[in-house]
């Protein structure tokens, strides 16, 4: 009878067997394996790689064992071109995969694949800043375990605090820097976009962060409650990455969202204004007295991802038009909307704006040809002025000098009558002399 063994088991064969048991069995794997090429050793590293990686993303796997893989798989691929077709039949010929095939679960496939282009994941230097990230504080009983609000090693609310500030600076400082030519509207618009919950809860999510959480709620997976949890993760990473390394931590997460918002700040363009003064011009083309450009609101103000839009037209009235509508633009305040519609009525050159300028036109040259023929009459008008003074003077000259004639001529008479005078005076002083003299030398000879 066969003897009964510890644990229930029967020895059917007895002892008979512990001889043949140590006996050294054939071994049928002799033959010599074949050389590895250092390209096929490369390319099967990396496939294994990939399959270890695949299989141990789950939530209590080693997050500092995945990195290092993540990362050495990133190297060995980056060193060499990726594996061809050829390669790949050539690797199943040589080295044929005899594994059964397992399924891989679905999130796992879906973090592999949104993952495929980012960046490598900084780590976290510190264990505790790395459990609280991925811990909701509904793991913990409050009343029961002494939980309070400031525990960082507890749970990511206060990370996801400061996480949110550091990704706001470091958006705000790259495109501070990238755009020095763009206004503070659109630099506030495109921030907006950089670090809203949709943005970051897409990076969460392909990097595996919610399958890594740790809570105890039921949440509804497509609930807004949930996105914005899989965001603030995020968020909270980012503060612990800048956290568990003072000195070079933030650098470190600068660099690494620089590489994430790649793609989204190569796609941000500035809308250029081909014409900054297109309302100018376009008053300068159509506008005289009686005659008015206006700009009214077209639709109502939108607001749409924290940035206001404004929508205006512009309408003619003259020139025999009523309220004519020329063109319409759009801009983040009321100045850009109407100098966009400005500008789009210039570039549309509609029928009723050709007709207003060339009716302006020629308004324009007749009032300048009115002008011009007036300033001639005046002209003409003051030369003959001109002539008619210069008679008069000539006129008022000659009688001056016929009047200092006359008057130089009565005056040569007057002397001349003075002069006569004087010799008549002189000639009877000089006879009543002479006479005197004669009866004085009378008297002596008698």
């Amino acid at each position: 009878m066969a003897s009964q063994k510890r644990g229930n088991a029967f020895n059917h064969y007895g002892d008979r067997n512990q001889q043949f048991n140590h006996k050294q069995r054939p071994s049928y794997n002799t033959a010599s394996q074949p050389a590895l090429s250092a390209a096929d050793m490369q390319t099967g590293l990396v496939a294994l790689l990939d399959r270890f990686v695949a299989a141990e993303t789950t939530p209590a796997a080693d997050k500092d064992i995945l990195h290092h893989a993540r990362e050495l798989r990133r190297l060995l691929n980056a060193r060499g071109n990726p594996t061809s077709a050829e390669a790949k039949r050539e690797l199943d010929e040589k080295r044929p995969n005899k594994a059964a095939n397992i399924a891989v679960p679905d999130y796992i496939q879906r973090s592999v694949v949104a993952a495929k282009h980012l960046p490598p994941l900084p780590p976290i230097a510190e264990p505790h800043l790395q459990q609280a990230v991925f811990t909701h504080q509904s793991m913990h009983n409050a009343k029961a375990q002494g939980h309070h609000i400031g525990d960082l090693d507890l749970d990511y609310e206060r990370l996801e605090f400061l996480g949110d500030a550091y990704i706001e600076l470091i958006a705000s400082r790259s495109l501070y820097n990238r755009f020095p030519q763009v206004d503070v509207p659109s630099l506030c618009s495109w921030r907006e976009r950089l670090v809203e919950n949709l943005a970051l809860g897409k990076f969460s999510e392909a990097y595996g962060f919610p399958d890594r959480l740790q809570h105890k709620l039921p949440w509804e997976k497509d609930s807004k409650a949930w996105r914005k949890v899989v965001a603030d993760i995020f968020e909270a990473y980012v503060a612990a990455v800048v956290l568990s390394d003072p000195e070079n931590g933030f650098g470190t997460a600068e660099k690494w969202l620089d590489e994430l918002w790649a793609p989204q700040l190569l796609g941000f363009k500035e809308k250029v204004v081909e014409n900054l003064r297109a309302r100018d011009d376009l008053q300068k083309l159509l506008v005289v007295n009686k005659v008015d450009v206006r700009y009214r609101d077209e639709k109502p103000m939108t607001h749409e991802q924290g940035v206001q839009r404004f929508y205006l037209a512009c309408y003619l009235t003259g020139w025999g038009y009523e309220n004519e509508w020329l063109g319409s633009g759009e801009g983040q305040n009321k100045a850009q909307a109407c100098t966009a519609a400005a500008a789009d009525a210039l570039k549309r050159n509609s029928a009723v704006l050709q007709d207003a300028a060339r009716q302006k036109k020629e308004l324009m040259e007749t009032r300048a040809k009115e002008k011009e023929e007036k300033a001639k009459a005046e002209a003409a008008e003051s030369g003959q002025g001109e002539d008619h003074d210069a008679t008069s003077h000539a006129a008022k000259s000659s009688h001056a000098k016929d009047d200092v004639s006359e008057s130089a001529t009565k005056k040569r008479k007057s002397d001349d009558l003075d002069a006569s005078s004087d010799k008549k005076s002189k000639k009877h002083k000089k006879d009543k002399k002479e006479k005197k003299r004669k009866v004085g030398s009378g008297d002596d000879s008698s």
